[in-house]
Parts: structure tokens; C-alpha cells; sequence
């Protein structure tokens, strides 16, 4: 869905123009505008975030009508002067005001500021000077980018008026959600599974990274829930040298089952420990609740 951006306030130039009759006016009397913004969005995955990407994007937008070329009435059209401005393209009235006679001066309604009437107008445009094509653009994706913010294509967006140059497009960027990795800015974050002989006895393990996988050292005595720090493993950072953080959190993974041989030993296990418990009577969920 398009629209035009968002903007308030008061445009001094319209109202110095409507009172005094300024300047810096194209064709015809009316002032040449920039066309307005438009909007769009696009969607990406965590891994095009991490490394930047290249996206073509096909947007229906309101373009100069190429066969009047933005006039609204084909070429050599018949034409007479507009008799309500007297060909101006402005109307002006007096005003009484508080502090005297105002003279105000507008945009006539009935030309829309041309100064000429046309006896016939555009097929394709309908009079209008602009129509709606599809349009196919590459857009650059920089690496580091976050969910939600804002591209901006200069020129891609409505025509402008009388003149004016285009306006811009505006290309939100939203980011599908990863199955391994959560975001938090820079900083990426990853839970591990292992066993619990490898937290007691130590281990090194491979975890992924968008880069590709790297080994972790779990120290002996690692807790269930630990977090480790891997240095420049996560996102880029938009517009900033360097990148941030993975942090990969150890979560212990308790079996559904075992087998006589792993029971018997976790039974010596538990005798060893003090522990006067059964191991199928509730040995894992005391362990787990534990870690």
C-alpha cells in the first residue's frame, strides 16, 4: 500500500503567495512542487540482514503520462484563454481585514493555474497529466539493517507538479523471524542443548553462527542456563564499524528415557551423591530442578 508522507504545519511560501502574489512559479502562475512520498514495505531473513542483499521490488505507482507528456490534453490541442484569469492562472480579491485592505491571491479553480482552457483532454491520462504503471526497482539492502527501519529511494516516488521534481519512495524493511537466533540490536542470542556429563566432565562443542558454525569451550561444572560471550559473532552494526555479540546459553537437555545400563549408572550416581532416590521414582526432575 502506498501513501504520502506524513507532514504538518503551515507552508509559509503558499501563504506569503496567497496574500502578495510571489514568486518562484512555473507554467501558468502555479509554483512547481515536489511530488509526494510513497510507501512500501519488504520482507528479508535474519541471514540477507547479516550479509546485506540486492532485492527487486515491483511497485504500481502514478507516473507522467507519456502520451501528453503531463500537459492532460494531447499535442495541438485547440485552446482558448481561461476567462476567469484572464489567462493569470491566478484570481485576486480585496480583503478587508483589521489592519486594512489585504489583496489575496489564489490558484484559479477553473484552469488550476494554467491560464489556458483546452477543448479536448487526454485519453490515457484523462486530463489528469499522470497515470499509474508498474514499476520493477533494485533495491540496495545494507548489511546490519533492523526490523522496521526506513529506506528511502530518492525520485521513485509521484510525479511532481508543474515542473517539480519527484518525490521519494519509502521502503520499510521487516525481518522474518530466525528458527535458531533471537535479535536484540547488534547482539544475537542461541540456546545449546547438552548433555549432563558434558557439563560435568567439560566439553568443546560446535555451535552455528551466520557465519558459519565455531567451536565453544564448556568449561567442567558448567551450569544449566550459563550464558557465554562470542565476540563479534552477531549482526553488523548499521553505519558503525564492527559487529556484535553471539551469546550462547547452555540449557542441559534431561533424557525421556534410558536404558538398564545408563539407569544403573545413574543409580551409583545418586548412591555416590548421598542422594537415597529412585531413579525412575523421580531422579531427572530432581536433577533438572537442580541445575
Amino acid at each position: 500500500p502506498f501513501g504520502g508522507a506524513a507532514g504538518g504545519g503551515f507552508d509559509m511560501q503558499d501563504i506569503f503567495d496567497q496574500f502578495f502574489g510571489g514568486g518562484g512559479r512555473g507554467r501558468g502562475g502555479s509554483r512547481a512542487r515536489q511530488g509526494q512520498d510513497l510507501k512500501t514495505s519488504i520482507e528479508i531473513d535474519l541471514q540477507e540482514a547479516y550479509e546485506g542483499v540486492e532485492k527487486e521490488l515491483t511497485i504500481t505507482r502514478p507516473e507522467t503520462c507519456g502520451e501528453c507528456n503531463g500537459e492532460g490534453h494531447p499535442p495541438g490541442a485547440d485552446s482558448r484563454t481561461c476567462p476567469e484569469c484572464e489567462g493569470r492562472g491566478q484570481t485576486t480579491r480585496v480583503q478587508q481585514t483589521p489592519m486594512g485592505r489585504v489583496q489575496q491571491t489564489t490558484t484559479c479553480p477553473r484552469c488550476e493555474g494554467e491560464g489556458t482552457l483546452y477543448e479536448e483532454t487526454c485519453s490515457s491520462c484523462r486530463g489528469e497529466g499522470v497515470v499509474r504503471n508498474e514499476a520493477t526497482l533494485s533495491v540496495e539492502i545494507p548489511a546490519g539493517i533492523d526490523d522496521g527501519q526506513t529506506l528511502r529511494m530518492e525520485r521513485e516516488g509521484a510525479p511532481g507538479e508543474n515542473g517539480g521534481p519527484n518525490g521519494d519512495l519509502l521502503i520499510e524493511v521487516s525481518i522474518e523471524d530466525h528458527p535458531d537466533f533471537d535479535r536484540d540490536g547488534a547482539d544475537l542470542q542461541y540456546h545449546e542443548a547438552v548433555t549432563f556429563p558434558q557439563v560435568v566432565f567439560g566439553d568443546t562443542i560446535e555451535v552455528p553462527t551466520l557465519d558459519g558454525p565455531v567451536e565453544l569451550d564448556v568449561p567442567s561444572g558448567t551450569q544449566s542456563g550459563e550464558t557465554f560471550r562470542l565476540k563479534d559473532k552477531g549482526m553488523p552494526r548499521l553505519r558503525r564499524r564492527g559487529s556484535g555479540d553471539l551469546y550462547v546459553t547452555i540449557q542441559v537437555y534431561t533424557p525421556d528415557s534410558l536404558t538398564d545400563e545408563q539407569r544403573d549408572a545413574l543409580e551409583a550416581f545418586a548412591e555416590a551423591s548421598g542422594e537415597d532416590i529412585e531413579v525412575e521414582q523421580g531422579f531427572f526432575e530432581k536433577l533438572k530442578n537442580s541445575l
